[in-house]
Order: structure tokens, then sequence, then C-alpha cells
């Protein structure tokens, strides 16, 4: 693209900052003098607002209106100072992001807010989606004369942010399917297969989210959002990345949707094209922060004209003073330079912009009858309305959504994700309900040919007990670490939406994970049978004890991914915390009676005490145990000091039981109890977890 030129006000050229190198030249060698360059300005304008006027009709549609009064955006950069390294006496900054930013948009129409970047295009974004975490914002924004608050935009309004994770076992329809079952919306199969045909997706409504092409993905994002019907449709960079025709599609359907059911719609662009040009019907130019033009498309030309900055021929007007908006950093003269020349473009259009402003749209000024209605309040839904109101065009759209449709819909979209027949979906259900099995079955081979003496049974059972808990607990975290991080980012994404919080996401997840876990506890256990020769009632409790220790592995590692955005460090540092609380509590490697005193009290606090006992318990507490002979050479009883354990309690009291202890050892279903009660209380806890506020550092991990 050449590189845009700029006019001082005295007439001195100056070149931008953009890719486009030949553009003073070309504007140099223009024939026309300046009536001639003003002539093609206007046929320029001319042409390009009969096609916006074309795109735009429709009248009723400017009873929506969107109205940013002079918006101020501050946020704090940390600085460091003190040291060479800036380790020490870190400080943070106020930084003006936006300064005194005002646009208008009504209904049906396309607002594209240009500028390079840092120029603040996306801060304004999230400033009218209230989601500024951190920084002081001054001004006003309304929505049909009503205050545009943080929940009044949840309800009404969509956000189609930068990158978008969406659960790539389900299907296109099945994803716009439960994004309308999450809004608690109305007519919910017409909408999805509306959305489907606007989108041009139906072609692919059947096919994994996995398997979408990059502009098929990037337009089932915008169909989340159109499938809730919002009244305000915020994007951030919709075409990035993608090719002229793909750049071409998104921005038409944007506009179509837009005109078709009046809504509004704000996109930044970096690089517009000249072929989205009919699709604007207005642009807004940031620089710095600060507002060089904001109003129609078809009014651009005009403006910049009379200021002295006329569009040269044959150029991409949008991309044109885009690069006039930008500040040169090749050097510090340019920098210098181009910097007071955008200075003298803000101050004017702040003296002597407001009329562009505040122009109404193409349909509104075709049934004008006087010069001064372009000036004035298009419609009277800009009149104020009292805090707390609802304006009358607010009141049949919006999401609602409710808490028992909502907690249903989270269940089932995430048993669709489960058992998806496709590749995502069968790596999902197979290491739900399989893995362990299939890891279980290699210890048993290991364990298959034990005899049952003493100089071997009874640390053999007590290992065996010890590996299967650690493989429950390594299961727990794998499984846990692979498949939750698609939920985790999901569920970031919608609660910034308003769709629903964190202890609702936990419960959901948890009604999922639960059946499938214990399933899978019940297939591993029942592979152990034969090796220690359980029955029906001892299986179920064996199964109950490790099901309810993968359950709190599982939970503790949720818990960690809240903070932890890699889920391979996160998997790694639950693995070596359970592993140490299984070694110091197990009482395998190490028997409770030799544990210091302050260790042996930290232990009763670990659940992997209780399950290691358990188990132990009921392995070792049947008849096969008792009278073993210390091996096939020595009988017992006989010496005492081999034959030292006549049954499996004596061996327990051994390992489980201080000398000072005066009490028996906890009996199996007290273990199993307190097992099961430590994984209660570890979903009671993330339900908790996942209500508190996060800090805005943690939470910036998981948006982009």
């Amino acid at each position: 693209m050449p590189n845009a030129g700029r006019r001082r006000a005295g007439g001195g050229a100056v070149v931008g900052n953009c890719t486009c190198e030949g553009l003073i030249q070309r504007e140099r060698r223009r024939r026309a003098a300046a009536a001639a360059a003003a002539t093609a300005a206007t046929a320029a304008a001319a042409s390009s607002s009969s096609s916006v006027i074309a795109y735009s009709t429709m009248p009723a549609m400017a009873e929506n209106v969107l109205d940013v009064s002079s918006v101020y955006h501050s946020t704090a950069v940390l600085s460091s100072e003190g040291t060479s390294c800036g380790c020490f006496a870190s400080r943070s900054e106020p930084t003006a992001v936006l300064r005194d930013v005002s646009a208008r948009v009504f209904g049906g129409e396309v607002l594209a807010v240009l500028g390079s970047k840092g120029s603040g295009k996306r801060a304004l974004l999230d400033v009218i989606a209230g989601r500024t975490a951190r920084g002081e914002t001054r001004g006003r924004i309304t929505l049909n004369g009503s205050l545009l608050t943080p929940e009044l935009f949840q309800r009404h309004g969509a956000y189609v942010s930068h990158r978008c994770h969406l659960l790539p076992s389900l299907t296109v329809r099945q994803t716009l399917t439960y994004a309308t079952w999450l809004g608690n919306l109305a007519s919910r199969d017409a909408r999805v297969r509306q959305t489907l045909a606007d989108l041009a997706l139906s072609q692919v409504a059947n096919r994994p989210v996995s398997d979408l092409t990059k502009p098929e993905y990037r337009r089932l994002m915008l169909g989340v959002q159109f499938a809730k019907d919002p009244l305000l449709l915020l994007l951030d960079e919709p075409t990035w990345d993608t090719d002229p025709l793909n750049t071409y599609l998104i921005v038409s359907m944007l506009w179509s949707y837009a005109t078709r059911r009046g809504s509004i719609v704000l996109l930044t662009m970096e690089t517009p094209r000249s072929d989205v040009l009919p699709f604007v019907a207005r642009v807004t130019l940031l620089c710095l922060g600060a507002v060089v033009y904001s109003g129609p498309t078809r009014s651009m030309l005009d403006y910049f004209t009379y200021v002295g900055f006329p569009c040269p021929e044959l150029e991409n007007p949008l991309m044109y003073y885009l690069c006039l908006s930008t500040v040169d950093r090749r050097s510090r003269d340019r920098f210098l330079e181009s910097n007071q020349q955008i200075s003298v473009l803000v101050d004017k259009f702040k003296d002597e912009g407001g009329i562009f402003l505040k122009e109404a749209p193409a349909s509104t000024l075709a049934t004008s009858q006087t010069k001064e209605t372009q000036m004035q309040t298009p419609t009277s839904s800009l009149a104020p309305t009292p805090i707390g109101m609802s304006h009358k065009s607010l009141q049949n759209r919006g999401i609602k959504p409710g808490c028992f449709s909502t907690l249903f819909a989270l269940y089932m979209r995430g048993l669709a994700a489960t058992f998806a027949c496709n590749k995502s979906g069968l790596s999902h259900f197979g290491s739900r309900i399989f893995l362990l099995p299939f890891i279980l079955a290699l210890l048993s081979v290991l364990y298959s040919h034990s005899k049952k003496q003493q100089s071997m049974v009874f640390l053999q059972t007590s290992g065996l007990v010890f590996n299967v808990l650690t493989l429950f607990y390594f299961a727990g975290i794998a499984v846990t670490a692979l498949l939750f991080p698609g939920f985790r980012a999901r569920y970031y994404q919608e609660k910034r939406e308003g769709l629903y919080g964190g202890a609702m996401f936990i419960t959901s997840y948890t009604m999922l994970t639960l059946p499938l876990s214990f399933l899978s506890t019940i297939m591993s256990v029942g592979i152990l049978v034969h090796i220690i020769d359980l029955d029906a009632l001892l299986w179920i409790k064996a199964s109950a004890i490790l099901w309810a220790s993968f359950v709190a592995t599982e939970q503790v590692t949720v818990a960690v991914l809240m903070l932890v955005k890699r889920p391979m460090s996160a998997a790694i540092a639950v693995l070596y915390i359970m592993l140490v609380t299984l070694v110091v509590a197990s009482g395998s490697l190490r028997s409770i009676r030799n544990l210091p005193e302050w260790l042996g009290v930290v232990s009763t606090a670990l659940p992997g005490r209780y399950a290691s006992l358990g188990l132990n318990q009921l392995a070792m507490q049947m008849s096969s145990f008792k009278n073993l002979n210390y091996n096939d050479s020595i009988t017992c009883p006989g010496i005492q000091e081999l034959c030292r354990y006549p049954d499996g309690d004596t061996f327990l009291k051994e390992r489980f039981m201080r000398e000072t202890d005066r009490t028996e050892p906890l009996a199996v279903n007290s273990n199993l109890i307190i097992t099961l009660a430590f994984s209660v209380g570890l979903v009671i806890l993330n339900s908790v977890l996942y209500l508190l506020p996060l800090p805005a550092t943690v939470k910036a991990k998981f948006r982009e």
C-alpha cells in the first residue's frame, strides 16, 4: 500500500508511517489544480455516498443509536526505577489511552474504528463494553438514551474478541444451538438455521469445529453472537489474518446483519481494504487515543478536502486517511513533524467536526426538508432516559439466562462434547473412560504371580495399594490437564458475556465428570479383583475410596488451573504435591510410626492417609491373610522375629499406629466416609474459589 502523503497547514509535505511509499509523488504529479482536486474529491464522495445510501436505507432503524460522548480512559503502566535491571522500586504511572473520544452510530449502520497499533481501538471497545478492569474512565456512553452499563451491555450487546476458543468436538450446529440455550432464547432452531444461512455455514453445519478452516472458524465466532441477536455488536479485528475474499465476505455479512436487524455494529480494522468501503457507513479515525475524524463515510472526503487533505484519485480513502492519521516513527524529525500535524488535525476536528459527528443516517437525510436538521438530533430516541429505566426498543431483545436452564445447557453441551463421534470427541471419551483401566491392567501384570507368604505378601499388598493410589492420582491429573482447559477457556469468555458464573461452571463440570470417572473406576477395580480376592461388597467399597481419591485430585488440578494457564505446568505442580502427600501419609514407603511427631500430625489432614488405610484394610482383613508361613521353608508360628504378622491387622497397626496411640485404627467405613468428605469439600471449595474475583493480571492470561 502506498505511503499516505501528509500536508501541513502551510502546504508542506510530510511522509507518513504507513507502508505506502508512492502517494506523495503521485499527489504531486496530479494534473489538476486545487479546484480540480476538489472536484475529484467531491465526485469520489458522491460515489461512495451513493453506495452507502444504497446499503443503508432502513428508515426505522435510526431509532437505535449508540452515543459516545467525550470519553477519556487512562490505565496504569508499570515502570521500574532505582536499578539498572529495573527489578526494584517498581511503580505504576497513569497513561492516557483515550482522549476526548466521541462517536455516534445508528441502527443498521457499521462503524469502522481505524487506527494503527496503540491508537486505542481495542480500548474504545472495552470501554463501551464495560470491560476495563484497570484505569479510570470518564465520559458518557448511551444506548438509545439509556446509560450503557456493563449489565445493560451483557444483556443487549455482544463482543467478538480477537481470538475465541470454541469446543473442538462440537459440530457447527451444536455450537450455535448451545449458544442459544445459554442465552435462554426462544425459537432456537429458527435462529440456528438463519445464522447458518447468513454466514454461509449451512454446508459445514455437521462438521466438527476442529475440522473447520480459518475463515469458517471466524464466521462461526460471529455466528455464536449472531444467534443471540444482539442490539449492539462489537468486533475486535474480525478480518485479521484473512484473505481479501473472506475479508469482503465477513464485512458484507456484518453489514447484512446490521441492516436486516437494525442493529449497531462497531468493528476495528488496522488495514481496511477499498472493497469494504460501501459497507462501512461511519468511520472513526484514532491516533494515540484522539479522534482525527468521526462521522459518515460519505462525508469523510468532503471534510478532509475542506481542511486541505484531498484524497488522490484511485486511492482507497480509508487507507489513505488512516496513513494520514499515523505517527511516522522512522526518525525523530519525522516523528515530531507528523505528531504536530496530527495534533492540528485533532484540534481541527474538535473545532469544526461537530456537524459531521452529529450527521444523521442517509435515510434520515433523504427525507429532511432543511439542512439544519443535519446538525440536530435525528430522532427522539436520543432524549435522556432516567437511570434505571429501559428504552422501549430494549424491552423485547437481549439474552435472558436462567439458573436451571443455563445449568442444563452447560451439562448437555459437556455431554455432547464428550460423546461426539469425531476425533476430538473419541479422544475425550477414551481418556475419561479407558485411561484408568489400561494403566491398571499393565500394573496387574506385575502382581499376578505373588505368593501369600509373610516374607512378601504384606509388603506386596501395601506396595500395590500405593501404586494404585499413585496411578489414580496420575490419571486424575492427566485427564483434567488434557480436557479441562478447553472448558476453562470457554468459561472465561462466556463469564464476561454475563451468561453464568464460576459456581455454575464448576457444578456442571462436576456433574459431567462424576459418572464417567465412577464408571472408569469400577472397570479399573474389576481388573484387580483376581489379585486381591474382593467380593462384591468389598469391590464397591474399594471403588468408592479410589473414586473419591480421583475426584479429589481432579478438583485440586481444577483449582490450580484457575491460576496457571499452561496445563503441563499445572499438572507437574499438582503431581509433585500429591506424590509428596502420598509418600508422607500412605504408610507404605514409611510407616506412620516412624514419622516425626509434627509430620504425623500433618498426615491426619491428608486424604491419602485414609484412602491408603482403607484400601489396605479391604485387602488384608481377610481370612486368607491369617497364619501365613514365612516362606516355603519356614513355617509359622516359629521364629518370632520372622513370623511377626499372624494376620493383616497386626501389620496395619504397625504401619499406621504410633506407639503412644491407645485407640485402634479407624474402621474401613470411617476411612471411606472421610475420603468421600475430602472430595466433596474440594468440590465446594472450588465453587467458592471460582466465585472470588481474580486479579486483573491473572484474568488477562485467559482472555487472549
